[in-house]
């Protein structure tokens, strides 16, 4: 049955509502015979710059499986997915006639409006710092030990296409962790540089420094790329000297603390814990000329138990740590049961986001206390050390 004014002139008097209350263009709701059921179309609340990146041409990648939730990527940022409900009934209308947008007229019109569905649910996208530990545990699957230990002829990794497939964060930050990572592109395909392999890649560099009795700082870039030409290809060499130097034009420098932090990494696995006499014996002895092993540097890789007779160091790196904050803390207290801020922050770092540093995580998921004024983070509940 067709509306007319007057049906809407006699609701308005039951809202309370004039005609001077409205503009003078009224819409009357039509439903559709076939309402669209809310699980072939979803709805999804975005903010102005998330419209205007869509109404530009980009797209919005869904990306999540069984055993992980799922997010939403644009080509920079990484946002949480999450459903939310309203008491509110939320229409769907192919299109809609904001106030704004009604134009002045002398006379009142009413104009059918069709409503395709009706939603009391619906998705809203929530700006997240990704968990990209993923990353590097798909590409440790794929090691690489040097041109020399190559067996296959053909490309092995993964390539970027099947990163950002895998891989719950947006291309941009992707790109920016495979950076920071120990990772190289070989043959068109991304690979995990092998802590070995690195360990070798410096040393043999350092042995050619004292052969010419050279600091490295008495070098060119283009010295470094001819001599570790024959120890391996160009992009390999080119990705270790961005992870183990700083470069300034044509100066070089070692980077102290990811070099002090590699030979830890290599020295270690095999014991899993070392005595501490021993073990800063044989890391300060190994390390390239101009490098000095400080205690410090082995935040985030491994921790020194002053607890235990001998006192040992143990091999605990923050990337094989679980990305939940209560499993990794829970491993971190078992290994230690008070933590000073600047030795937990490398574990914890990763897992920060944008609403929550270092010491506002500690401070929902851990307990503080002041001895002899330094502050330490323990466990909220009764742990045993391992």
């Amino acid at each position: 049955m067709e509306r007319t004014l007057q049906q809407v002139n006699t609701i308005l008097n039951l809202a309370k509502l004039t005609e001077s209350d409205i503009k003078k263009e009224s819409h009357v709701l039509q439903f559709i015979p076939q309402i669209l059921d809310s699980k072939q179309v979803k709805l999804l609340e975005v903010n102005k710059d998330t419209l205007e990146y869509i109404k530009s041409g980009e797209c919005l990648f869904i990306k999540g499986g069984e055993d992980a939730h799922v997010v939403v990527c644009s080509n920079s940022k990484t946002f949480e997915f999450k459903e939310a409900e309203t008491s509110n009934s939320l229409l769907l209308m192919p299109s809609l006639n904001h106030g704004k947008l009604i134009e002045a007229t002398e006379s009142r019109t009413l104009k059918k409006q069709e409503v395709f569905g009706v939603y009391h649910t619906y998705y809203e996208m929530r700006l997240t710092k990704p968990k990209l530990q993923s990353l590097r545990n798909a590409l440790a699957k794929y090691p690489y030990k040097g041109k020399n230990s190559e067996l296959s002829k053909d490309a092995v990794g993964l390539s970027f296409t099947e990163l950002k497939n895998i891989i719950q964060a947006s291309e941009e930050e992707i790109i920016n962790r495979l950076e920071e990572i120990p990772a190289a592109k070989i043959r068109g395909k991304w690979r995990l540089l092998d802590v070995g392999f690195l360990f070798g890649w410096v040393s043999y560099l350092d042995s050619i420094l004292r052969e010419k009795q050279l600091s490295l700082e008495e070098v060119t870039p283009l010295n470094v790329e001819d001599w570790m030409g024959l120890y391996d290809i160009a992009d390999v060499n080119s990705k270790c000297m961005s992870l183990f130097m700083e470069v300034d034009d044509d100066s070089l420098k070692w980077k102290s603390a990811a070099v002090s932090q590699l030979f830890a990494l290599y020295l270690l696995p095999e014991l899993r814990a070392f005595d501490s006499k021993d073990f800063f014996t044989a890391w300060q002895q190994s390390m390239p000329v101009g490098v000095t092993a400080n205690e410090e540097d082995l935040n985030g890789v491994a921790l020194v138990d002053y607890d235990s007779t001998p006192s040992l160091v143990k091999y605990l790196p923050e990337f094989e740590l679980p990305e939940d904050i209560n499993e990794r803390l829970d491993i971190l207290f078992r290994n230690r049961t008070k933590w000073t801020l600047q030795a937990i922050t490398p574990y914890v770092q990763p897992l920060t986001d944008n609403n929550l540093n270092v010491a506002a995580l500690l401070t929902k998921y851990a307990r503080s206390s002041n001895i002899n004024g330094v502050k330490y983070y323990s466990s909220k509940y009764i742990t045993q050390t391992e």
